[in-house]
């Protein structure tokens, strides 16, 4: 439990560091707190070119709004939207 806790008061100070100084550019630690993924899958990503990332020697970097662009890229439609574009079709 006291394990959960600190994990989530680390989480909320980088969330706060994001916000308070407004980053734009994000360490993989920091694009994993961001996006929710862990370190791993972001790697696989990275290295699959599925994520837009840079790389400096052997450390790995995103933009966040890349990654805020990279996350709203698929979209699902809720029910009113869906009813709405087969009405526009008819």
């Amino acid at each position: 439990m006291n394990d959960k806790l600190e994990q989530i008061q680390a989480h909320l100070s980088m969330l706060e560091s994001f916000l308070l100084n407004n980053k734009k550019t994000l360490t993989i630690e920091e694009a994993c707190t961001y996006t929710g993924y862990t370190i791993g899958y972001m790697y696989k990503l990275t290295s699959t070119g599925q994520i837009p990332h840079y790389k400096r020697g052997k450390k790995v970097f995103f933009d966040i709004d890349e990654l805020d662009t990279w996350m709203k890229k698929y979209k699902v439609e809720d029910v009113q939207e869906v009813a709405r574009r087969m009405a526009s079709k008819i």
